[in-house]
């Protein structure tokens, strides 16, 4: 059950209600009705705390049950149909308190009583309510624009990260190296391997400007990134894909996977004796599952995980469920959720 962090609000709304009882229900007690007036404030004191600690917890228990801002419709009608039951029991046990206490003659104990005390009752506990929904309600529009603003500012991190990882001097420099080579000894390959890497840097200038884009899309992308790798690397790195056609036209953000393979790549020794094996799958909860065997490098690479988490803040923005990250003493595995098409536009079409 939430905890309320109320004691001012508290503090400062039974005195006021507590004030208004007084003048207006129970000072005619003492006044009208010689009643000592120990015995009258006390009844008072414990009527308002029954009426407000009743109405809190009505309030905890809607809170757990539907917290935050979206929720607040079924909030609202979960908590007016528990105030409700709050009047009723704490408005008839009001009347027959009052009686016992001798306010009141027995001949005049009508049903009137009864729903005037309800009444009284609601009213009070739904006023104290809306106070406490107001200030909940405050409270909540600004996390969430602490939030936002800190997904922006994540967001924007994440497109500078990306054009740093575009430009990306070891990348271009190791690849140029590759080129050197082949242009002597395979000049057709040369050829082919300068198309790629045409293509690569084409496709990373035009993610800059998407969303999203179709995994199909990406999954080329990568098909030319590792033709580049595979030409550095040869037999030390695999990657194979078992992908459902069907999820072809799902979405993903730009450049995921190469964030991904690229970290493989990164953390772990590739060499012909012990292979670098990254699988790309999907399952039938349309994910998009990429693992590769963990054989980590002697010496740690240096990494605050960016990668994972602007993937993270990706789908934040996004409003998606986050990537599942899981490391065993064997494998590394992320999941990432693929979005359906009917719910994002490419901005390239």
């Amino acid at each position: 059950m939430e905890k309320l962090n109320d004691n001012r609000i508290r503090l400062i709304g039974m005195l006021i209600q507590n004030l208004i009882f007084f003048l207006f229900f129970y000072l005619r007690q003492i006044v009208e009705r010689d009643q000592p007036a120990l015995k009258v404030i006390g009844w008072q004191l414990l009527f308002v705390t029954v009426i407000w600690e009743s109405t809190r917890m009505a309030i905890r228990l809607t809170r757990s049950r539907y917290p935050g801002i979206k929720p607040i419709r079924q909030r609202m009608l979960a908590l007016a149909a528990l105030l409700l039951v709050v009047a009723v029991l704490v408005g008839s046990w009001h009347v027959w308190m009052e009686r016992w206490l001798g306010f009141w003659p027995e001949d005049k104990q009508t049903i009137y009583n009864y729903l005037y005390s309800i009444g009284m009752t609601l009213f009070f506990s739904q006023l104290i309510a809306g106070v406490y929904e107001a200030f909940y309600y405050l409270e909540q529009w600004k996390k969430s624009v602490l939030l936002s603003e800190a997904l922006e500012k994540r967001a924007l991190q994440s497109r500078l990260e990306s054009l740093k990882n575009q430009v990306s001097p070891h990348f271009l420099f190791n690849s140029l190296n590759s080129l050197t080579a082949l242009v002597e000894e395979n000049p057709k390959q040369a050829v082919r391997f300068i198309e790629e890497l045409s293509a690569i840097y084409r496709y990373l200038l035009q993610s800059n400007e998407q969303e999203l884009t179709t995994l199909v899309r990406e999954l080329d992308f990568i098909d030319a990134y590792m033709y580049l790798l595979k030409t550095r690397f040869e037999e030390g790195l695999y990657l194979t894909k078992e992908i459902d056609p069907a999820l072809h036209d799902y979405l993903i953000p730009p450049l995921t996977l190469q964030i991904l393979i690229e970290n493989a790549v990164k953390h772990n020794m590739i060499s012909e004796s012990r292979p670098l094996n990254i699988k790309l799958y999907t399952d039938e909860a349309n994910n998009l599952i990429i693992t590769n065997n963990l054989q980590k490098r002697k010496t740690a690479v240096q990494s605050n995980k960016t990668g994972l988490v602007n993937i993270s803040a990706k789908y934040a923005l996004l409003n998606q469920p986050d990537i599942v990250i899981n490391e065993t003493a064997t494998h590394f595995q992320v999941m990432i959720p693929l979005i359906t098409n009917n719910r994002h536009e490419l901005s390239h079409r």
